[in-house]
């Protein structure tokens, strides 16, 4: 049976930055570690619309990444 535990998280929020010369749109990403492993998907969602709201740029996307090792 394998077992696995958790080795970290982070969130990487991504943000519309305006549109390039040939039209095509441009992205800026943020990243924040240090995310715990029990944070619910909602109170992510809060924390990312309040950090998000300190900028003037709109958030278009939202991910939580989360690292652990699996073992046997």
């Amino acid at each position: 049976m394998a077992n696995s535990y958790f080795k970290n998280a982070s969130i990487r929020l991504t943000f519309d930055n305006g549109v390039d010369e040939l039209g095509k749109p441009k992205k800026k990403l943020k990243a924040y570690h240090n995310v715990s492993d029990s944070a619910a998907a909602t109170e992510i969602f809060e924390t990312a619309n309040v950090m998000a709201d300190f900028g003037t740029k709109p958030l278009i996307n939202l991910e939580k990444q989360s690292n652990q090792s699996i073992y046997a």
